[in-house]
């Protein structure tokens, strides 16, 4: 939404003068893949004993913090821990991702992830041509659609990606495909699409808070008068700060919007705050987040473009 935030030069002097500063060995703040499929996250306990909860359900995650030999990423919007083994950076994805594929070169998995890093790294055409491949080899994986469509997103190839998002609610219509193509329907401004497909995904798993955050956002924002419904917005927003315990400021950002679409400003102004504080609003969100706060003190709803 917003370009990167520029920084004023030092001054040689004082950079001659500030001591040289360690290099990083940590992880944090750096893009990783998961290695395979299935890899598991878990919760750290007050003795430092792992315990597996569930499997990942995406390759690609941001690392929070580093500690131990393992990771703290988001997966569906709640803090939860991965081993650092089990994960590769992006400048190493790549390479990881091939050297499997020279030991199993008719495996659609290695294929498609190494066409999500490929992607990542600047080389979209070469990601493509990976997920063509793993298509081609299990044309029944609706998750290599739904990854292809998104890189088409990003591609700026909303159509493509909108057949991609179709093909995998075809083969499994799970939460997932929905929620993406509700995604590249606001793309297209079709807000009606995009919230019917938002719905859907909601319907399917009513517990996703990703889902719940992607449906309110829309009915909170869009431009068009007959999709915006602020108290089913409200309603979508509290549960998915509740399901991530009221510390996820994207979606406490949802919140306040929704707040200000039934007009009740003085919590949309206490929720964008509280936003603003979370600290995990990326950089290039922040002006808007600050930006969204000053409409609401002068009692006005934020409207998406």
């Amino acid at each position: 939404m917003f370009g990167p935030v520029s920084l004023a030069a030092l001054a040689l002097a004082a950079s001659v003068m500030a001591p040289a500063l360690p290099a990083r060995t940590d992880w944090v703040g750096e893009t990783v893949f998961a290695k395979q499929s299935g890899v598991a996250y878990g919760e750290v306990g007050p003795d430092g004993t792992f315990s597996p909860v569930a499997r990942l359900r995406s390759i690609q995650y941001v690392v929070v913090k580093d500690e131990k030999g393992r990771l703290q990423v988001s997966q569906d919007g709640k803090p939860v821990w991965v081993s650092k083994e089990d994960m590769v950076r992006l400048k190493d994805a790549v390479e990881h991702y091939t050297k499997m594929l020279d030991g199993d070169p008719n495996n659609d998995t290695w294929y498609a992830f190494r066409g999500w890093a490929r992607h990542k790294a600047g080389q979209t055409a070469e990601g493509l041509k990976d997920y063509a491949e793993a298509i081609r080899l299990k044309p029944t994986a609706a998750p290599w659609y739904s990854n292809r469509g998104l890189i088409h997103i990003e591609a700026k190839q909303v159509d493509d990606a909108i057949a991609d998002f179709s093909s995998a609610i075809d083969l499994l219509p799970s939460e997932i495909p929905y929620r993406n193509r509700a995604m590249a329907y606001s793309r297209k401004k079709d807000w009606a699409k995009a919230a019917e497909d938002y719905e859907k995904s909601v319907e399917i798993n009513p517990d996703s808070a990703v889902g719940l955050n992607g449906l309110a956002w829309l009915l909170s924002t869009a431009p068009d008068d007959k999709v915006r419904d602020g108290k089913r917005a409200l309603e979508a927003a509290k549960k998915a700060c509740e399901l991530t315990d009221h510390k996820n400021g994207g979606h406490l950002d949802t919140l306040a919007a929704a707040y200000a679409e039934v007009g009740e400003f003085a919590r949309a102004v206490e929720w964008q705050e509280k936003a603003l504080k979370a600290g995990d609003i990326p950089i290039k969100d922040l002006d808007a987040a600050r930006q969204r706060l000053e409409l609401y003190k002068a009692k006005k709803p934020y409207r998406g473009e």
